[in-house]
């Protein structure tokens, strides 16, 4: 299985419901600049899904129109463990995954999955295989 794990872009400071922040218009232009070379890759054997959160939401769509590539919203990608990530990823029916999420969730699943210890910047792309 592969996955492709993105942290969200550069997002508002705050809002009173952490949910609900948005990308920053910074946040959208580094993104489409990281996106950038997404573009010519296949994506066709990945199943793309982001958090519910509005920030990793909206990094999402920017990705889905980049890629070409439909998006699902999954509450679960807010945060879980990396075993409860697995079983829900296994109840997706696919082999290979982009997910948009938040940190420290990304680095945590990753340091589990493989043993590497990452930083996860915003709009940082981190691909693994397991």
């Amino acid at each position: 299985m592969k996955i492709i794990f993105i942290r969200h872009g550069i997002a508002e400071a705050y809002r009173e419901n952490d949910k609900d922040r948005r990308l920053t218009l910074e946040g959208k232009i580094k993104l489409r600049e990281n996106f950038k070379n997404l573009k010519e890759r296949d994506f066709s054997n990945y199943k793309f899904l982001s958090s519910d959160y509005k920030r990793a939401v909206e990094t999402a769509e920017i990705l889905s129109q980049i890629i070409n590539k439909k998006f699902f919203i999954k509450n679960f990608l807010g945060g879980v463990s990396t075993r409860e990530l697995l079983e829900k990823l296994k109840m997706e029916k696919s082999e290979n995954f982009i997910l948009i999420s938040h940190e420290p969730y990304i680095s945590t699943w990753i340091y589990e999955l493989t043993g590497k210890s990452l930083i996860v910047s915003r709009g940082t792309i981190h691909e693994i295989e397991i």
